[in-house]
């Protein structure tokens, strides 16, 4: 057999970007997990079938506060997973973070607002949406931060260093419920 041919299918059996990613992540909130710096609460790991795509979320909170949630959510889609097998530029994963908390009231949103655009930064797309329920009243607000950009494996680095803004993110809204 061809070298070359056994290097190219060989090439083919790495694991996506999406599963370095997925495992650096898992990794890195699991160890928080294991210090007690965090609890995780919930893990989904998705393959749709029907769309092609790969979809990850890992969910955790402070160990004192149960009400304030986080996720990371990585999502690989058949485009970027294509792009990735046929080794063309522009493959990568998305990447949200997104924050679940009650609220006694909506006038606390400009507050969440400003808080989330100190930590995160002024270029990242926030974006809060209330649910209200209509027999109690109780608001929960989803606060989500979006990147604009595709994650990509030499963004690891990245990746890990956003653990500590999640963090602190948890630390202010928990303080504001």
């Amino acid at each position: 057999m061809d070298k070359r041919f056994l290097q190219k299918e060989l090439r083919k059996l790495d694991p996506t970007a999406f599963d370095n990613l997925k495992t650096v992540l898992e990794g890195a909130i699991y160890d928080f997990d294991l210090d007690g710096t965090v609890v995780v609460t919930d893990r989904r790991d998705w393959l749709d079938i029907a769309h092609f795509s790969r979809a990850y979320r890992l969910t955790f909170r402070l160990p004192e506060e149960t009400d304030v949630l986080c996720t990371v959510a990585l999502e690989m889609h058949l485009e970027q997973i294509a792009r990735e097998l046929l080794q063309q530029a522009d493959a990568g994963c998305v990447l949200t973070i997104t924050f679940r908390l009650p609220m006694e009231s909506d006038a606390i949103c400009p507050f969440i607002e400003k808080t989330m655009r100190n930590i995160w930064g002024e270029t990242r797309f926030i974006r809060q949406t209330l649910q209200r329920d209509y027999g109690s009243g109780r608001i929960a607000n989803e606060v989500t931060i979006e990147f604009g950009r595709l994650i990509r494996e030499e963004n690891v680095d990245d990746l890990l260093e956003m653990i500590p803004y999640m963090l602190e993110s948890l630390r202010q809204l928990c303080h504001m419920v």
